[in-house]
């Protein structure tokens, strides 16, 4: 049963003139009843396969393509984001992330300063108010040049496009090697930490508690002018990659709730008494 033939029809007069068209009154809305669909006897969960379209799906629970609608109607997530909200197959990732990830990430590690008392005297290498995006970045040892595309102060990251060089930056242990990055034009000056493909760049970090933390500031390895360390270790926390955390909810949309067979003559012919009641 395709799902907008079951709306009622309406008439409405698109020039103002008096004359008036019968079209299909798309604007109804049904929510299924709550103890409907908490009834475990009338749905049941399925994990959606790589590649498979809501057409295809519905094929194989109800052998008809012509169900695909009662996805959207049980799950929140679908009804909201509609076929964006649908879990993309592996080449659509892959061209996704392409896309939205594509660059260079500059990971710095700003230097903070505090008193006995732990307020911040000093945040050297932050990025805040600094760089400006569309700039030339440039290397001082690499050479390695870029156009800034993004900037995430809280993060401690500059995204760089159209690459030339390799920029130097790497962590291993207690030991870094970098280099300055200067722009071009803000003729704003920072060390780089860490040079990693956007894609792999952190998205966040969780603690050791397991709370998402999503500020950089956190990363304090500053000693006060006590000496006490303020802040937290870079070892309590772990980095939730921006391809692991567009991989968690890919996955998780893949998971729906979906009505069972022997139900979805029911379900359906009961939506469509409910929308053109």
């Amino acid at each position: 049963m395709p799902y907008f033939r079951q709306f009622p029809k309406t008439k409405y007069d698109f020039n103002n003139n008096g004359i008036s068209t019968n079209i299909t009154d798309i604007f109804r809305y049904v929510t299924p009843d709550k103890n409907f669909l908490d009834d475990i006897s009338v749905y049941q969960y399925y994990t959606i396969n790589d590649g498979d379209r809501p057409d295809i799906v519905s094929n194989i629970l109800y052998g008809t393509p012509e169900y695909y609608w009662t996805f959207f109607v049980c799950n929140d997530s679908l009804k909201q984001g509609g076929l964006a909200a649908w879990p993309m197959s592996g080449q659509q990732f892959e061209d996704y992330m392409s896309n939205e990830y594509n660059g260079t990430c500059i990971i710095t590690r700003p230097s903070i300063e505090r008193d006995i008392y732990g307020t911040i005297l000093d945040y050297r290498d932050s990025l805040s108010g600094r760089f400006q995006i569309g700039e030339t970045v440039t290397g001082s040892q690499s050479g390695a040049t870029g156009t800034l595309v993004k900037k995430d102060a809280q993060l401690s990251q500059l995204i760089v496009g159209k690459v030339t060089g390799n920029f130097i930056g790497s962590t291993v242990g207690d030991i870094t090697v970098s280099e300055q990055i200067t722009g071009s034009i803000s003729q704003s000056v920072v060390s780089s930490y860490t040079i990693v493909p956007y894609r792999y760049a952190p998205h966040h970090y969780v603690d050791a508690n397991g709370l998402t933390v999503y500020n950089s500031l956190f990363i304090d390895e500053s000693q006060t002018m006590a000496g006490v360390q303020s802040g937290v270790e870079a070892s309590e926390l772990t980095a939730v990659t921006n391809d692991e955390y567009e991989n968690s909810l890919n996955d998780a949309r893949s998971q729906i709730r979906v009505v069972r067979p022997d139900e979805i003559y029911d379900f359906a012919q009961t939506f469509s008494k409910l929308i053109n009641g």
